[in-house]
């Protein structure tokens, strides 16, 4: 995700919508992607009464135990990644997200759904065609931002390291927005695999939106054991046999490049309200949602991120 400090806020042309399963829940769940003049991202529980938001931050998360969770006025909403990294690749930095379930649609397991939704709706500047007559995420927030106000750029300005047994998160100073993702899984035909990319709205769509999620064999009774992954299916998710995968490989080093995506979901936290980008390196080896939210937790302590504007 290369960005240039100049760069515009942006959101949807139009409203659009897709409906589907629940990866833990097994609900049937629309989500209505709208305009919004200001306010970053935000979800919208239509379901409850007074139709609660979440804002999406990082002080918003509850949990991340196989999947990242939400929660704001005792509204949750949980399987964030894929949805928010499409969206943050993408560069849209204002968006309202309705939804009348719990959970975000699981689609095929990855990010690709979204992004072709994306790509439906059309993108528009803040200030320029964008619709303007949403109403506001918060009471402190502006309705409407000013037309030259432009996106802000957050400059990874020291090294920041989380290690969780061995699991680890690293992030470095860099010029635009790198990954390099490690995974290593204990059977023979996926061994350890890895992906290096500087992650650009074009390169995100090619080269991480299509890796789906993906789930070893003996995992999946004790997570049906847990109540979770009731919507879970070859339809929506690799399953890791012993000896092959459920379905054939879209790369060869798909379960490294699933686990990027899930890297760029998580870190969109960091930026949902203002609708900033990152100058950063992170390299995750073995890592998942919680040790993503440890580094951001982190770069937030040591405030490591330094916020510029064009």
């Amino acid at each position: 995700m290369s960005f240039s400090p100049s760069f515009s806020f942006q959101t949807l042309r139009r409203d659009v919508q897709i409906s589907g399963i629940g990866l833990h829940t097994g609900a049937t769940i629309t989500a209505r992607l709208r305009p919004r003049a200001a306010c970053g991202l935000v979800f919208v529980r239509m379901d409850l009464p007074e139709s609660p938001q979440i804002a999406v931050t990082s002080r918003s998360v509850v949990s991340t135990t196989h999947a990242t969770t939400l929660e704001q006025q005792g509204a949750q909403v949980s399987t964030t990644e894929h949805l928010l990294a499409a969206l943050w690749a993408m560069n849209i930095t204002h968006c309202c997200i309705e939804l009348n379930g719990p959970e975000v649609p699981i689609l095929d397991g990855s990010a690709q759904g979204w992004c072709r939704l994306i790509e439906d709706a059309g993108v528009v500047a803040i200030g320029g065609s964008a619709p303007t007559d949403l109403p506001a995420v918060t009471s402190n927030c502006h309705e409407e931002l000013p037309q030259d106000r432009q996106r802000p750029l957050y400059r990874l300005q020291e090294p920041v390291w989380v290690t969780d047994g061995d699991g680890s998160v690293l992030g470095v100073p860099c010029n635009q927005f790198r990954l390099t993702v490690v995974v290593d899984y204990n059977l023979d035909y996926v061994g350890q695999q890895a992906i290096d990319l500087n992650v650009t709205p074009s390169s995100f769509q090619k080269e991480l939106a299509p890796a789906r999620t993906f789930t070893l064999e003996q995992w999946i009774a004790p997570l049906q054991a847990q109540g979770l992954i009731k919507g879970g299916s070859t339809d929506n998710a690799i399953v890791l046999g012993q000896d092959a995968p459920s379905s054939p490989w879209r790369f060869a080093n798909e379960l490294a490049r699933h686990k990027a995506l899930d890297v760029v979901g998580d870190v969109a936290l960091l930026f949902g309200e203002d609708g900033g980008a990152l100058q950063a390196h992170l390299i995750a080896i073995r890592a998942g949602h919680s040790l993503h939210r440890r580094w951001m937790e982190e770069c937030l302590r040591q405030s490591a991120l330094v916020k510029t504007v064009a």
